[in-house]
């Protein structure tokens, strides 16, 4: 998950890596903490029905009904990427 929750407070955290956008905000101010985070030079982008699909856990073709999951929580359909990683994926890969 790249949206990290803890004691009602939220943090971006790369998909890529484990680097984390440094500040923590309130649940209220979530478009204020992607506001900041892309000014900041993060990417937040929405992922492709196709691939977010890839990243579900359902089961139910296979034992006829849906996987129980404690917290309940889905999968998340953005992605997020540090500019560490960001400027490594406009350079293209290393070999």
């Amino acid at each position: 998950m790249s949206i990290t929750r803890h004691d009602k407070h939220m943090q971006i955290t790369c998909d890529a890596c484990p680097a984390a956008y440094p500040n923590t905000y309130a649940e209220e101010d979530f478009r204020v903490m992607i506001a900041d985070a892309k000014a900041a030079g993060w990417i937040v982008r929405k992922i492709p029905a196709a691939a977010a699909a890839g990243r579900d856990r359902d089961t139910s073709d296979l034992f006829g009904k849906p996987p129980r999951i404690a917290g309940g929580a889905k999968a998340d359909p953005y992605a997020h990427t540090c500019p560490e990683c960001a400027s490594a994926d406009r350079r293209g890969p290393l070999l």
